[in-house]
């Protein structure tokens, strides 16, 4: 294994990059802070302190929640948090209008659509205004590091990409969730890797067929599927070094296996000293910090970053360097064979991909991760596949201001996402406020 400063310096660099940027400058009221937390093992089930935090956090708010699991077809555990409606106070509030899934990204978990106030997070304004919501965690991270099938701490455990959470996960989510509630649909969030899981699942045709007709609305935030345009230099540059490969050749297959430590440093250091925090965090990612709560980013850091494999990361540093949106490449002919019977990894083909009959884009203008030129990309792909039903065209609302964890954290959501979002599932049309 890397020597485990060695390991704490690179998981600190690219859990920064990797979630976007973390820091705030704002210090508008918000809740108190909490106690920290145990370290980041493998979540035992509702009692245990991690889950117990999440719950805790919503219900003193004033709203109900839940901490449900589901199996994946290929064994992993899959845990998600649910509001199955809002604050007792709010008439219409009961989930009766329907049900909302709220996918999170890259190295983040469930929480981070909760940490902000009720009128400055989504869920709890799903939930106020009559919606079911639910909040899955992807395998690999806190809350999702369990598996019927193989050892959590074990290499094999760790063998994933987003590739399995598009095939896997995705489906199981829709299952368990629509089985529970008796809806024969649902409406999807994602931001950023939560989008790009969708558009995985959505271009692979045996995947798509489950999950298509069983979706009313598709919201990305933040979406990503090309990234060789990102702005951050690091990224670039880390992805070039190859940091995520030398890892996973040392056999170093959890990335950040620390984040304990980091779950503890980084709320200490935005507590104490706000402006030091956002001048580290703007200077590793690049973005905007200006509309964010500070305490409520304190918060948020005391779970994020959650954690996911190397392969992961190997998986998006291969994106990075090739300009590609294709499957984890095995890096030998052999084994892409043994895994894809090719040579090599089947693309994602964009131009082809199956939309449901609402999709709409939210885009940031100053994202580093999901990049203007790259989503524009998307954006031209998506009118290819829509050639022959352009009422499928998905609506892009670009917000200018937002970089990439604006779209969950940014105090002002509401204007610029949310308020389209919400009036978008009572029956509007996309782009009508505007």
């Amino acid at each position: 294994l890397a020597p485990p400063h060695a390991r704490l310096a690179v998981a600190v660099a690219l859990a920064a990059l990797a979630i976007g940027c973390v820091g705030a400058v704002r210090t508008a009221p918000h809740r108190r802070s909490h106690p920290h937390l145990p370290d980041a093992g493998a979540v035992s089930g509702e009692n245990d302190p991690k889950v117990q935090y999440h719950l805790n956090y919503i219900k003193d708010f004033g709203y109900p929640a839940e901490y449900h699991t589901t199996v994946t077809e290929d064994g992993y555990v899959l845990a998600l948090f649910r509001i199955p409606h809002g604050r007792a106070t709010k008439a219409g509030a009961d989930g009766s209008k329907g049900t909302v899934v709220c996918q999170h990204g890259l190295l983040g978990s469930s929480f981070g659509w909760v940490v902000n106030l009720p009128d400055q997070a989504l869920a709890y304004m799903l939930a106020d205004a009559g919606y079911d919501v639910w909040m899955p965690n992807s395998r690999g991270n806190t809350f999702s590091r369990n598996s019927t099938v193989v050892d959590p701490t074990s290499a094999a455990f760790w063998d994933f990409s987003w590739d399995e959470q598009s095939r896997y996960d995705i489906p199981a989510v829709y299952d368990y969730i629509l089985q529970v509630t008796g809806d024969a649909s649902l409406a999807y969030v994602g931001h950023s890797q939560g989008t790009t899981q969708m558009f995985g699942a959505l271009s692979t045709p045996e995947i798509a067929k489950l999950i298509v007709p069983r979706t009313s609305h598709y919201f990305a935030l933040a979406p990503v599927a090309y990234v060789n345009n990102v702005e951050s230099r690091l990224l670039h540059d880390l992805a070039k070094l190859d940091i995520g490969e030398i890892l996973l050749r040392l056999g170093v297959k959890e990335w950040i296996p620390d984040e304990d430590i980091l779950n503890y440093i980084d709320p200490e250091l935005c507590r104490i000293a706000p402006p030091i925090c956002s001048s580290l965090l703007a200077a590793v990612a690049g973005c905007s910090l200006k509309l964010k709560n500070v305490t409520a980013v304190s918060n948020y850091l005391r779970i994020e970053p959650a954690g996911t494999s190397v392969k992961n990361i190997v998986h998006w540093s291969q994106e990075v360097k090739r300009d590609v949106f294709q499957m984890f490449d095995y890096e030998d002919p052999q084994k892409n064979i043994d895994h894809y019977k090719r040579p090599t990894p089947p693309p994602y083909d964009l131009s082809k991909i199956q939309l449901p009959n609402s999709t709409v884009f939210f885009a940031g203008g100053w994202d580093v991760l999901a990049d203007p030129t790259d989503v524009n990309h998307l954006i031209l792909l998506m009118q290819e596949a829509t050639k022959n039903d352009p009422k499928k065209f998905p609506f892009t609302y670009k917000v200018n201001p937002y970089d990439h964890l604006d779209f969950i954290l940014a105090t002002n959501a509401f204007d610029y996402v949310y308020d389209p979002i919400l009036k978008i599932l009572a029956g509007g049309s996309p782009g009508e406020e505007e």
